[in-house]
């Protein structure tokens, strides 16, 4: 299907529209629902005849109000800039015979609204009665053109049903100020908002009529109005025009009219910044053309739940539409749809709506990191306001650039915005290719990187861990603790990603120019690294959860939170902070952020222990925290759970789920609501060389397809019951990776079968690492010691021999017996010494190619298991530093029977909560080959063909063992009807 095909067949669909009627078509939720906006200019979703209050959003329209302490500290936020709501181009007075029509007083008989996400444009048509009963039509199409300027166009057709007269339409703007209600004023959501004062200056010289000038404070707009109405006298006015026409009863009154808009700072408008098209027919069809781009790179379907289907619909196009075409700005909390949080910036431009956007229209992700390195200086200096000695900290709420927040505890304290901005540079670099940007952006990526070293030391406690001290995470219910995780995880990888640039550069010959501009030496991008890989993310070991700080899990639960069922309202306007601060509660979960990420690799297992405990704690008052909750559970396959939270950032507007939408829209979940479709379901990982997919189909669903950008190409992946269809749209064929299987998607389709395989169970000696020498040494100095003949060939005998029957095996050789309880003490001398021994184990004793082999399993939603005879076996993979990376660890000791039989493998998938059919074996040795067999697994063998016969996958190495290899390993024996066990072969593991 084409891409003109596809666009005709999604404009039928009732998934690309928004339909609201009556009451649910008016009102503040109404305004923000039919927003139109292209990044340059937002207005609300008016009714033209009823509205005279501002309504529209300029970038640049903000004014920057001082901030008042009755105690200041050295740093604090000095200012606040907030958005002011501009004059509204759309407002409509209609005088008929004379009179005016008060649409204030006037019957609203029905209305009907239409957001057409197909063609970009919004359609109303009302029917009034007015006085002495008489009934008036009014329909209006309306478009802000997304490849246009600054600029609104408007159709407007009035229509009397029933009388005739002579009619009058004024056509001005929007002025009159409002201000926050009561309850607003609360509202910490709301609370700074602005009541617009705008003055109709004069005109300049060289203003035409058709241009109107207002200002406020510093804010100085202009404003050109074209209107048309052929069949109709149309007269320039003071601030706007008048058009005049005869109209019998069903007669039409016609009129064009195209608001151009331009903002200044501290000086007149140019009058230049207002050229553009003028006739609402061209600019419809160039409206058309820009929404048929949109949704070549961002369609998608859901096949089995339509309404979740337009919600995503509308959700993404209210996305790209506020998106950023300055970069001179970012996308604020509320995009330009509302005046909640002042119109700020946040870090979920970052982390949210960044990602969608490089995926799906890479330049707007382009503005949104432009303006970032544009306020580099601003940065600086706010890092040395809050007494750095260098480097830049990001302001955690802006507009100009500068801290916006006077509560330092939950505001500049989230140092974790410096990641967040260096995470959205990494995936822009890496779904675009963008070296040039890359090469740009160096300065600020590590200007930023410093501050950690800054707020952050190696605890000589803590086996010298990088730990960071005194932030605040995106949870704002916990401020100034300790080691948060998301700030560590995100720390973490920002400081490798700026080494990484750092090297990056010297291979361009591009390093030392900048590092001497910067007084930056190749000790400190050393340190970075080394920060880098000794971060400390722990894992409680009595609950197994990764701790979201240093003091979290030891605080009392909120008292009565759970009880209270009340699990959406916001705490945040019914408690002091510091009652939030001293109690186990989360706004939103720091550690299922980071997990919905990709900052940190875990075992699914513990995945799912972080998500049930977080769960239970927070509250998600944030209507980001469904969207990293939906991820999360969707990889865990989790459906219900995942399709309720995916339904919570989906309609969180749409049904006003948070009660105040009225502020704008939620732009932050709305995109969240894609990358819940494509990271959730569709198990798009970042985090690789390549894009990685796994993708899963819940059960309510019967199949679902979505679009992306990568390297200039457009792919699209269709998901069904059996696996997953990828085709190349455009571009150059692309490689990528489902359930960790590569390839490269070219011209013809690729169908990537969905594997049955759930879980990989290794052996460990001979496997992962080699103890076999640990263990000879052991045996001869237990037999000097004794004065047994031992050596090297006598050990050969040992292969594949426990503890106990080796001994017994060097007693026969020397011809020696001795009496039980002396045996006994000999097996526990040997175990010493083989203990000791094992003491001077560390990583570099993992094989190679281990490490990566896990992260693959991981990225692929495999669980890992371990399943080694050695009772040791637990002391040996924490010396490795690998003991995290098991979802299970089989315990030897308590298996009835060792290997060849199936005991501990079937005790490992167990553990697990897998069946044995949906896992695979690896081992080295042919007694642990029969017991994977005799458990029902595939058998995958780490040694010749000669020594493994019955193995159904030979590797010289484990390095050489790739999860496509497993998964080829699972097709390849699927259509056998079993697995023989071999009794002939028993052999018993040494351990």
């Amino acid at each position: 299907m084409g891409e003109d095909e596809l666009a005709i067949s999604e404009h039928d669909c009732e998934t690309m529209r928004l339909v609201r009627r009556g009451a649910d078509a008016t009102g503040d939720q109404a305004a923000a629902l039919f927003a139109l906006a292209n990044g340059l200019v937002g207005v609300e979703g008016v009714i033209d005849e009823r509205d005279a209050a501002p309504c529209a959003y300029l970038p640049d329209a903000y004014v920057s109000r001082p901030i008042g302490y009755h105690e200041s500290f050295p740093g604090y936020a000095t200012a606040t800039d907030t958005r002011v709501a501009c004059p509204g181009p759309a407002l409509l007075r209609l005088h008929v015979d004379g009179k005016p029509i008060d649409f204030g007083a006037a019957e609203l008989l029905d209305t009907e609204r239409t957001l057409d996400f197909a063609d970009g444009q919004l359609r109303r048509i009302s029917r009034w009665r007015i006085a002495t009963g008489r009934t008036l039509e009014i329909a209006v199409d309306r478009i802000v053109p997304l490849a246009g300027g600054a600029c609104v166009a408007s159709r407007i057709r009035i229509r009397p049903l029933d009388f005739a007269g002579h009619f009058q339409a004024w056509l001005t703007y929007g002025i009159d100020g409002g201000g926050a209600g009561a309850a607003e004023a609360d509202d910490p959501r709301i609370s700074g908002r602005l009541r617009p004062q705008w003055t109709i200056n004069l005109p300049l010289p060289g203003d035409t009529p058709s241009v109107t000038r207002f200002s406020q404070d510093a804010v100085a707009l202009a404003y050109r109005q074209h209107v048309a109405s052929p069949a109709a006298q149309v007269a320039a006015v003071h601030a706007g025009h008048v058009v005049r026409s005869e109209l019998v009863a069903g007669g039409i009154l016609a009129i064009d009219r195209v608001v151009a808009m331009a903002c200044a700072r501290g000086r007149p408008v140019d009058l230049v910044a207002l050229n553009g098209a003028t006739d609402f027919d061209a600019i419809a069809e160039g409206q058309r053309a820009a929404v048929r781009t949109l949704w070549g790179s961002a369609a998608f379907a859901i096949d089995g739940d339509d309404a979740l289907a337009a919600a995503l619909h509308f959700d993404l196009f209210q996305l790209h539409q506020s998106a950023s075409r300055d970069p001179n700005h970012s996308i604020g909390a509320k995009g330009l749809t509302g005046e909640g949080y002042e119109g700020h910036y946040f870090w979920d431009a970052e982390t949210f709506m960044l990602p969608v956007l490089a995926l799906q229209a890479p330049e707007q992700a382009k503005t949104l990191l432009a303006y970032r390195v544009g306020k580099l200086d601003r940065a600086r200096a706010h890092a040395a306001a809050l007494g750095h000695r260098r480097g830049a900290l990001y302001p955690w709420r802006t507009i100009a650039g500068d801290e916006c927040s006077s509560h330092y505890p939950t505001g500049s304290a989230q140092y974790h915005i410096n990641g967040d901005i260096a995470y959205a540079l990494a995936l822009y670099v890496a779904a675009t290719g963008d070296d040039a940007f890359r090469a740009e952006a160096a300065e600020m990526l590590f200007e930023t990187a410093r501050i950690w070293m800054e707020i952050g030391a190696f605890d000589p406690r803590r086996d010298r861990a990088f730990c960071t001290h005194g932030v605040t995470g995106p949870d704002e219910y916990s401020a100034l603790v300790d080691n948060d995780f998301y700030t560590n995880a995100i720390a973490r990888r920002h400081l490798a990603y700026a080494a990484d640039t750092a090297n990056w550069l010297r291979a361009r010959n591009e390093f030392a120019v900048l590092a001497a501009a910067i007084d930056l030496d190749d000790k400190e991008v050393a340190d970075w690294r080394k920060a880098a890989d000794a971060m400390w993310l722990p894992v409680d070991p009595a609950l197994g959860v990764n701790p979201q700080d240093d003091a979290f899990l030891g605080r009392p639960e909120l008292p009565g939170l759970a009880a209270s069922g009340d699990r959406h309202g916001p705490l945040l306007m019914r408690y002091h902070p510091m009652i939030l601060f001293r109690h186990q509660v989360a706004k939103q979960g720091n550690v299922v952020q980071a997990m919905a990420m990709d900052l940190v690799g875990m075992p699914l297992s513990q995945q799912r222990r972080n998500f049930d405990y977080y769960g239970r704690v927070t509250t998600h008052d944030s209507t980001l925290s469904s969207v990293s909750f939906a991820i999360a559970a969707a990889r865990l396959g989790d459906e219900k759970a995942a399709l309720e939270f995916h339904r919570e950032c989906a309609f969180v507007d749409l049904e006003d789920r948070h009660g105040n939408t009225s502020h704008g829209l939620h732009m932050a979940a709305l995109a969240g609501s894609w990358l819940v479709l494509a990271q959730g379901w569709g198990g798009l990982r970042l985090d690789g060389a390549i894009p990685s997919f796994r993708p899963q189909l819940p059960d309510a669903w019967k199949g679902y397809r979505f679009r992306m950008q990568w390297r200039g190409s457009v792919i699209e992946l269709a998901v069904d019951a059996a696996g997953c269809t990828y085709r190349l749209l455009s571009g150059d064929p692309l490689a990528v990776a489902d359930h960790g299987r590569p390839f490269n998607v070219g011209a013809e389709p690729v169908f990537a079968e969905r594997p049955g395989l759930k879980g990989v169970i290794f052996d460990l000696d001979g496997v992962l690492t080699d103890t076999a020498e640990d263990h000879y040494q052991a045996w001869q100095a237990l037999a000097d010691t004794h004065g047994f003949a031992f050596d090297r060939e006598a050990n050969h005998r040992l292969k594949g021999v426990d503890r106990s029957n080796s001994l017994r095996l060097i007693l026969d050789h020397a011809g020696a017996q001795v009496e039980a309880g002396r045996f006994d003490a000999m097996l526990a001398e040997k175990n010493d010494i083989y203990r000791a021994r094992l003491a001077g184990y560390s990583p570099a004793n993992l094989f190679e190619g281990v490490a990566e082999l896990f992260d693959g399993l991981r990225a692929a939603g495999l669980k890992i298991g371990l399943a080694s005879a050695s009772r040791n076996a637990g002391d040996v993979v924490r010396l490795l530093g690998i003991s995290d990376q098991f979802d299970f660890i089989a315990d030897a000791g308590a298996v009835a029977h060792a290997k060849p039989a199936p005991d501990i493998f079937l005790a490992c998938a167990a553990g697990m909560g897998l069946s044995p059919e949906q896992c695979i074996g690896v081992e080295d040795a042919q007694a642990g080959i029969s017991a994977i067999h005799a458990a029902g697994m595939v058998a995958i063998g780490i040694g010749s063909e000669e020594a493994l016969p019955d193995a159904d996958m030979h590797l010289p190495a484990i390095g050489q063992l790739t999860v496509a290899r497993i998964l080829s390993s699972e097709q390849e024996t699927a259509p056998r009807a079993g697995f023989s066990t071999r009794p002939d072969k028993v052999e018993e593991i040494s351990c």
